[in-house]
């Protein structure tokens, strides 16, 4: 059900019925009369350019028209309520009460889906993403929420939408991740004290990982921290994200895909678009501008990888790379980039 459909309907049918009160001669033109919403600074429902259409085809003038028309429609139609004549003669429309009843009725009633457009489009939706270096915090979720709202919308809307977590399990944070873990262990099982240092992350939640790790792995020697490294990182991830899948399900959210950076990394991805993107010329090595608005004495101007982002529509080129020069990391962060580039990869 479409309620600009319907009202429009209804007032050209009055139109027609009050063909000869209203003096007009020429209503082949109807069709051009259109129902919209009205600019904000009028506090109306729907507005009509129905004067203009047919005083024009009548050679009448569209303000007198408007009069009588708005005296018809007034008198005639229930389901308007209000009706003021704006500009060279639109008719700015109130909805009544009973209008507002029957619209929602039709609308419950009705076997259609309410809204849909039927664009049949597909979508990545890449949302929360937060680092598994820990719990989800309310910042989080309230980026979880919106992003599932708007692939909820897409989908209603009849397009085929992947809801996609990007896991960043790869670089030094991981690193530091997984030491962290390896120290409570070692403060746990072996009494050793855990170290101050900056890049440890002392949460109670790095505890509860290391005893959960020792509880399923009682025979597990973990003295040495190369040596068991990979394992104990492979068990924090998955004790982290079961975590923050946990989150994610108390708000009633679910992923379709869990994309690890690890393995993008293994399969050497990475390389290969930019490579792809090099061959296109949306990446060339250059120089960023520093921060709009900031004044940071310790930022440097330093080449590296641009990635040409204004030419789909961001405010800013970015950087492909860290400041060091390290972490070749594809900045897919706005949904248009991300787009633009499984385009370019795949053709």
């Amino acid at each position: 059900m479409n309620i600009f459909d319907h009202h429009l309907k209804e007032i050209q049918n009055l139109i027609l019925i009050n063909k000869k009160k209203l003096k007009l001669e020429n209503i082949d033109n109807l069709k051009n009369v259109n129902l919209e919403i009205p600019p904000d600074q009028f506090n109306f429902d729907l507005s009509c350019n129905i004067a203009m259409v047919l005083g024009k085809s009548n050679k009448l003038n569209p303000k007198d028209l408007a009069k009588k028309i708005r005296e018809v429609f007034l008198k005639q139609i229930i389901n308007f309520s209000i009706i003021e004549i704006a500009g060279p003669g639109f008719l700015n429309i109130k909805l009544s009460k009973t209008a507002l009843i029957n619209n929602i009725n039709a609308i419950i009633e009705s076997n259609k889906v309410y809204g849909s457009n039927k664009t049949n489009k597909t979508y990545n939706i890449e949302f929360v993403s937060a680092n598994p270096t820990g719990p989800m915090h309310v910042g989080h979720c309230r980026g979880a929420v919106y992003g599932d709202v708007l692939s909820n919308l897409l989908k209603f809307n009849g397009n085929k939408v992947t809801k996609e977590y990007y896991i960043n399990d790869y670089g030094n944070q991981i690193k530091n991740f997984t030491e962290s873990v390896f120290y409570r262990i070692q403060e746990i099982k072996y009494k050793n004290e855990f170290p101050k240092k900056d890049n440890l992350y002392p949460g109670l939640y790095i505890k509860d990982i290391a005893l959960k790790i020792i509880q399923e792995n009682k025979n597990i020697d973990f003295k040495s921290f190369d040596k068991n490294f990979e394992f104990i990182k492979e068990k924090s991830l998955d004790a982290s994200m079961d975590l923050i899948k946990n989150d994610l399900k108390n708000l009633g959210i679910s992923h379709d895909n869990f994309f690890s950076e690890t393995d993008i990394v293994k399969k050497d991805l990475v390389k290969k678009a930019v490579q792809k993107l090099k061959e296109k010329n949306y990446v060339e090595e250059g120089y960023l501008q520093p921060p709009k608005g900031e004044i940071n004495d310790n930022w440097k101007k330093t080449k590296r990888l641009i990635f040409k982002s204004t030419l789909f529509g961001d405010d800013n080129d970015r950087a492909l790379q860290k400041n060091d020069g390290s972490g070749l990391i594809l900045l897919m962060m706005l949904h248009i980039i991300w787009i633009k580039l499984v385009e370019i990869i795949t053709t």
